[in-house]
């Protein structure tokens, strides 16, 4: 049975959040649907089946993005024990090509010295009898390799790239990364670009309009352009002189300190936009003030324990080596610490990671 992911050109199959929930007949279409999909035994992954609530969940995804429900099944797992219902690569690379408001598809220019890691890995056998392939490569061998992912959005006229190198890709929980390296950093590319540039195609909330009218708005603005309360200031004196209502003006400094805290990936990054959260602080109001400061507050401490994760699980001795039982041991006590604060799909990612590192030092 063929798993490739179907997508249309015809933009009005897609289906809108709204539609699905406040139309009466294409929801029951679609539970419908869920049941036909939960009662089609082989045809469906084994976690949808005899399950029609699960079903109407990737029934109702796949309405969104304008696909088949039953190819995207094919393209979902369960993270863990979790219950979580996360989306293969292959899925996420070809909804942002469906659905991103580009002119072309997303490209890749390769560099580095890929010679040195594609090809490169060999194949082990776990405790239980099952064999499996990893990386025979160096981390010195990853320096200086990676993508570029670039593609022009409609109505501008130079494309909007995402850099990403080998060495940035942290979690690989597919033994893909060993025998596919190339393809694998593509797909996390492509996702990293998405959700850089129109983070809202993934979840698959843009109409046609939308799609085809995109007003040019700055995801990632340039260090000069932060608000600072001066510009603050001199904003309010200007609507009072014009006589504008200030609500937009409050408005928009809200919607900039919700960009910067969602692409903050540093630790000085997470303290600038708090600070500047707190400088505000008066024009905001305590509710805006109250949201922005706990979510810039949760960013700081996903940001810090995340790369406290990857710190620990980066120091770990190869297989064999002194202290290798003792430095795995430590990244999964700081795994386990740091899950309040990373989240349960970060979590299980990293959990996923190590449960496959773990026969390789833990052999009792």
């Amino acid at each position: 049975m063929s798993t490739s992911i179907a997508t249309t050109d015809n933009q009005t199959q897609k289906i809108d959040n709204v539609s699905i929930l406040t139309n009466g007949e294409l929801f029951n279409r679609l539970r419908t649907l869920s049941e036909v999909m939960a009662n089609s035994g082989n045809f469906v992954p084994a976690h949808f089946r005899g399950k029609p609530e699960s079903c109407m969940a990737v029934v109702m995804q796949a309405a969104r993005w304008g696909m088949d429900p039953f190819a995207v099944a094919q393209k979902t797992f369960i993270v863990g024990d979790s219950g979580v219902l996360g989306y293969e690569a292959q899925l996420v690379n070809a909804v942002v090509n469906s659905m991103a408001p580009t002119k072309d598809r997303i490209h890749f220019e390769w560099f580095g010295t890929w010679e040195n890691i594609v090809g490169r890995f060999v194949e082990k056998t776990s405790t239980k009898g099952n064999k499996y392939i990893v990386p025979s490569w160096s981390l010195a061998d990853e320096k200086g390799v990676g993508v570029r992912a670039y593609a022009t959005l409609k109505g501008e006229s130079e494309p909007r790239e995402l850099i990403l190198m080998l060495s940035q890709a942290q979690v690989r929980n597919s033994t893909l990364w060993a025998s596919d390296p190339r393809q694998q950093l593509a797909y996390l590319a492509v996702k990293r670009w998405a959700r850089l540039y129109c983070p809202d195609v993934i979840l698959g909330v843009y109409t046609p309009d939308e799609l085809e009218e995109r007003n040019e708005k700055i995801i990632n603005p340039a260090p000069q352009e932060n608000i600072t309360m001066r510009d603050i200031n001199n904003s309010a004196q200007e609507t009072t002189t014009t006589g504008q209502e200030p609500t937009t003006n409050v408005d928009a400094v809200a919607d900039e300190f919700r960009t910067r805290i969602n692409s903050a990936e540093t630790l000085e990054d997470a303290t600038a936009v708090g600070n500047d959260i707190n400088s505000a602080k008066p024009t905001l109001g305590t509710a805006l003030f109250t949201e922005l400061k706990n979510k810039a507050t949760r960013r700081y401490h996903l940001v810090k324990h995340r790369n406290l994760v990857e710190t620990a699980i980066n120091a770990i001795p190869r297989p064999g080596e002194p202290e290798s039982v003792a430095g795995f041991e430590a990244a999964e006590k700081v795994l386990t610490a740091a899950k309040r604060h990373i989240g349960d799909e970060l979590y299980d990612k990293y959990r996923i990671n190590l449960n496959d590192m773990k026969p390789e030092y833990i052999t009792a």
